[in-house]
């Protein structure tokens, strides 16, 4: 087993962290507002579950063969796909990829294996859980915003702005209160999407991705100037950025429809080819994980001292950021497609839980335990260091490096496209159609410069725009909780 500690240069990869549309920093506790909302999410999404009698457990092989467009699903993808092309939408797949690309990111790698460090490997048992219960607040999201979007200057417009204006707006929501602060609590959502995706995107994920090309560049130049691989990254990235997103949505989605597969599958076969040489430590490591969850012992590793509220706080918080349930961003994606069954759009985002933490998560954190790596509790805890010692232990260390670093590159790049999207909905909610091409050339701009600047702040003010829109939306799910209850009827 390879148990040296990685060379400084991977120690990189510590400065840029992130869960796609936020930071993912790696530190030694889950306080304040992060693990505040995500047992918020975990009870509101435990009052969905039960409003919509369960659905997105009994439905759930029926989301699975949506997704993967098996059996009639499809002709019904085929024949969407025949449609004359117009700028109202893209295919339902595309829109589930948009949003998977947005969902994605290095949570799942560095996320997952600081939370066994810091929680034990109990942590990734209440990251299922999250899971579990995000299905269905993802899936009642994404109905409502089928329910309410409507077309704005010929193009489809949809998301939590749309149902908080609309569904608190109807008469039958029962509450004045409610109707009179709809418009201001959808106007404020929309805002604080539009700052989130304008400046908090662009700058931290372009900083990621000059940061990993950095990193690699060293493996093979150690002379190599930082300054000028990010120019040169910043300014490749800020291309490959605007040439997707000026196109609009549809080139968003054709171009996410591509890479995100891709990206996702790459990654779950490398996963498998470490977990090929540790078939005899797989089913232990699952053991762990329920026996850290339900204290029935001290999980291995890293997580001494460390109890069963410890790994239910830690592993619920990185469940909620890795699936990015409950945060209103998804619906905006999936609010572009061309269909007019918000059900069967929905079980797409089932699916996008599903695969995004049940099945990405999972994978990392069988490699994290089955690998025996030591994990050593309290002090600085880079994910980022321990997926690479674990990956270290079947690859060679220069090729687990280039792997992190393409992975980081591939899933900034999919999140600057996923949350162009939202930035694009939100904008068009607040300024109309007009706004949509400025917006696009100041998130190109903004791309390059992120290359080049020091992003502490970024991700601190991300996190909390993340979190104000996360707070109206919430209150919108539990109040038109009927809307989907009555959609999910006949389903």
């Amino acid at each position: 087993m390879n148990e040296k500690p990685p060379p400084l240069r991977f120690f990189v990869f510590e400065k840029v962290l992130h869960d796609k549309r936020r930071s993912c920093r790696i530190e030694c506790s889950m306080d304040g507002f992060s693990s505040f909302f995500a047992i918020l999410m975990l009870c509101a999404g435990l009052f969905l579950t039960v409003r919509i009698k369960f659905f997105q457990f009994t439905h759930l092989g029926c989301a699975i063969k949506t997704a993967l467009g098996l059996g009639q699903i499809r002709a019904a993808e085929n024949a969407c796909r025949k449609q004359k092309s117009d700028a109202s939408g893209v295919t339902p797949f595309q829109a589930l990829s948009s949003a998977l690309g947005g969902s994605i990111g290095t949570a799942n790698i560095a996320g997952v294996a600081s939370a066994i460090a810091i929680g034990g490997a109990g942590a990734v048992f209440y990251m299922w859980l999250a899971a579990l219960v995000g299905m269905g607040v993802k899936f009642c999201e994404i109905v409502l915003a089928l329910r309410y979007r409507e077309k704005r200057g010929g193009q489809w417009c949809g998301g939590a702005m749309l149902y908080i204006e609309k569904g608190f707006g109807k008469s039958n929501t029962g509450s004045r209160f409610l109707q009179s602060v709809s418009n201001p609590l959808a106007a404020g959502f929309a805002l604080f999407g539009l700052l989130a995706s304008a400046v908090g995107t662009p700058l931290v994920q372009s900083n990621t991705i000059a940061m990993s090309v950095n990193d690699a560049v060293l493996l093979f130049l150690p002379k190599a100037e930082q300054r000028t691989v990010c120019i040169i990254a910043g300014a490749a990235t800020a291309a490959l950025v605007g040439i997707v997103i000026l196109g609009g949505i549809q080139r968003i989605g054709k171009a996410s429809e591509i890479i995100v597969p891709f990206m996702a599958i790459g990654y779950i076969a490398i996963c498998i080819i470490v977990l090929s040489r540790f078939g005899g430590r797989i089913l232990p490591a699952f053991r762990d994980i329920f026996s850290g969850a339900l204290g029935i012992k001290q999980a291995v590793g890293g997580a001494a001292g460390f109890g069963a509220a410890r790994a239910l706080r830690v592993g619920m918080a990185r469940g909620v950021y890795s699936n990015e349930a409950g945060g209103g961003s998804a619906p905006m994606a999936h609010a572009c497609a061309n269909t007019n069954d918000p059900v069967k759009q929905g079980m797409y985002g089932i699916f996008e839980v599903f695969a995004d933490t049940i099945v990405m998560c999972t994978m990392t954190a069988l490699v994290v335990l089955a690998s025996g790596i030591p994990l050593q509790a309290g002090g600085e805890v880079s994910g980022t260091s321990i997926a690479l010692r674990a990956f270290s232990t079947v690859l060679p260390e220069r090729t687990t490096g280039i792997f992190l670093a393409v992975s980081m590159l591939l899933f900034a790049y999919t999140s600057l496209l996923g949350w162009a999207v939202y930035g694009m909905q939100c904008a068009k909610y607040l300024f109309g159609k007009r706004a949509q091409v400025p917006f696009c050339i100041l998130y190109t701009v903004l791309t390059f410069a992120g290359a080049l600047m020091k992003v502490d702040f970024v991700w601190t003010a991300g996190e909390t725009l993340n979190y104000l829109m996360a707070v109206p939306n919430m209150l919108a799910l539990l109040v038109l909780n009927r809307e989907v209850r009555r959609e999910t009827a006949f389903a």
